[in-house]
């Protein structure tokens, strides 16, 4: 909202509608940035194994990926990971050869089947009752 300075003869801008023109676009700038670093991802075949070993369980250490642990077992795994990148295989297909060996423990985002809805309905569950929380304390507190 523009408003004139009748004296000085000048526009004054309202600081409440900068501030939130500013947010909207420093939003939609980082967004875009996520959405390209998103669509274009991964493409180099080192970028690809350090991807890969980042989500794939060590099956010796506590909830560790094998990019992570150093234990033998993850050594070796992320010598057959840079393998199969190295034999034209899809992401895909190299975690199903991980869930094929060591089951869907294998993989540390577990995705979305009916076994693990459990796990990504109950935080996006939390954070919507979180966000109607504060909308109406919020509510609240401008009645007041």
């Amino acid at each position: 909202m523009t408003m004139v300075d009748e004296e000085a003869g000048t526009q004054v801008t309202d600081p409440h509608i900068v501030r939130r023109a500013l947010a909207t676009a420093l939003t939609i700038v980082l967004a875009s940035i996520v959405i390209v670093g998103i669509a274009v991802g991964p493409d180099q075949p080192g970028d690809r194994v350090e991807s890969l070993t980042a989500i794939i369980r060590c099956p010796q250490c506590q909830g560790e990926s094998i990019k992570d642990s150093s234990a033998l077992t993850a050594r070796t795994m992320r010598t057959m990971v840079a393998e199969q990148v190295g034999e034209g295989q899809t992401d895909e297909e190299i975690l199903d050869f991980f869930r094929g060996l060591y089951g869907d423990q294998a993989i540390l985002d577990p995705g979305l089947s009916a076994s693990t809805i459990a796990l990504w309905a109950i935080p996006a569950l939390a954070l919507t009752g979180g966000v109607a929380a504060v909308a109406w304390l919020g509510r609240d507190r401008r009645r007041q």
